[in-house]
């Protein structure tokens, strides 16, 4: 019998309540949790009245058994703080990291390097069900790296008064640091030095350290947006598996017409145009600076005949040109995905092959959903750009459906 003073009395206590989820606000709740969600927070579940409702928690590990309380009520979900692991999960580690749980950062440093696997492929199959329930695909094994820390060519700290950090989960409170794990060595042995040379500010501001074009470290002050300019990707190591991956399958296809619609710097269109000499690039980028990179590297190797880059948007490109490839389109868009008139676009030209690269699953099941009646996956594969975190770049290969 359950004492009605214990944790899990009060827990049944609150959930008899009914459907208001406001009862449940601060109340302690024991529950297991399912798997990980998009976000990085453990998922579990609580039956309130006659409806099971989710229940998102931070620093969770799948089939942990908590004591929670919840710390937030949103109309369709609740948020908790872990108060006790009853019983840690196996897929629990000791997080490498000092910061681990005051730095925002990296939410699954306490998970295995293989759970972490394991997770993300349950987010795209997750997703994949409820956005493409009738779409077939065959998800091909992980593309990873050894390199689980040191990896990250490139971070964004904060500044404010004398502290020099990473914001807090959820919060602009900036949790100072003196190192982080994730960043390359060189990056590692420069925070040091970086912050030695810092004034205090009264101001919240943010910089930018990376590894430049000459393998130097530096660094530099961000707009207040904190975007900075992305020559490559932060992982070297499964950049270049996947760039690899990507000449490969447009290689087999032998396209002599490509468009590449948010092409970056070039991180695609230079190996691809050197594998195809033959073929034809037009490139689209709305930042000026990246594609004045990319033209210099044009001039550089000599490739003007070969590869155009146009600095718009890709939706402006897609709705006043009439050159859209009919053979292959390469998008690599944004967190936030394609633009939906660059989708309308796409499922009224109908070109013979699209391979999107995603940096969120989420919208990538979302831009899908337009296209699903046009084209099959031919090829859908996770590459683990960003371990100790939820993100990962995939890789979806589509074909379209001949009548």
């Amino acid at each position: 019998m359950t004492d009605k003073n214990s944790p899990a009395g009060n827990s049944k206590k609150s959930l008899e309540r009914g459907s208001n989820l406001e009862s449940l606000l601060h109340s302690e709740q024991i529950v297991s949790v399912e798997k990980m969600a998009v976000g990085g927070s453990g998922v579990s579940r609580l039956l309130v009245g006659d409806k099971s409702v989710v229940v998102f928690i931070p620093y969770a590990a799948p089939n942990d058994q908590l004591k929670i309380k919840i710390t937030r009520v949103e109309k369709n979900f609740l948020l908790a703080e872990i108060i006790q692991i009853l019983t840690p999960s196996s897929s629990r580690r000791s997080a490498p990291c000092e910061y681990f749980g005051a730095c925002g950062g990296c939410l699954w440093q306490h998970l295995k390097d293989d759970e972490q696997i394991t997770q993300k492929e349950l987010i795209l199959k997750d997703l994949f069900k409820k956005f493409l329930p009738n779409l077939e695909y065959k998800l091909l094994e992980t593309v990873s790296t050894p390199e689980k820390l040191g990896y990250r060519n490139r971070i964004q700290l904060k500044q404010l008064g004398q502290k020099v950090g990473y914001f807090k989960h959820e919060s602009h409170e900036i949790v100072e640091i003196n190192n982080c794990l994730i960043s390359e060595p060189a990056i590692q042995k420069y925070i040091p030095e970086f912050k030695n040379k810092l004034k205090p500010s009264d101001k919240l501001r943010k910089f930018e350290i990376k590894i430049n074009q000459n393998q130097g470290v530096e660094h530099y002050p961000l707009g207040e947006r904190g975007e900075g300019l992305a020559f490559s990707q932060v992982n070297r190591f499964v950049n270049q598996k996947l760039v690899d991956k990507v000449v490969e399958i447009i290689s087999e296809l032998k396209p002599s017409y490509i468009t590449e619609l948010y092409a970056g710097a070039g991180n695609f269109t230079f190996p691809i145009a050197n594998k195809l000499p033959g073929s034809t690039i037009q490139a689209v980028e709305l930042s000026s600076e990246l594609t004045k990179f990319a033209v210099e590297k044009i001039k550089s190797e000599k490739k003007h005949k070969q590869i155009t880059f146009f600095t718009t948007k890709s939706e402006t490109y897609c709705r006043t040109s009439s050159a859209l490839s009919e053979e292959l389109v390469l998008l690599d868009p944004p967190r936030s995905g394609c633009d939906s008139e660059v989708i309308t676009m796409l499922a009224r030209k109908k070109p013979k092959t699209i391979l999107y690269i995603s940096c969120h699953p989420v919208n990538l099941a979302r831009d899908l959903q337009a296209l699903a009646s046009i084209y099959k996956i031919s090829e859908l594969q996770i590459f683990d750009m960003f371990p100790q975190t939820d993100h990962f770049e995939t890789l979806c290969l589509l074909s379209r459906i001949e009548s």
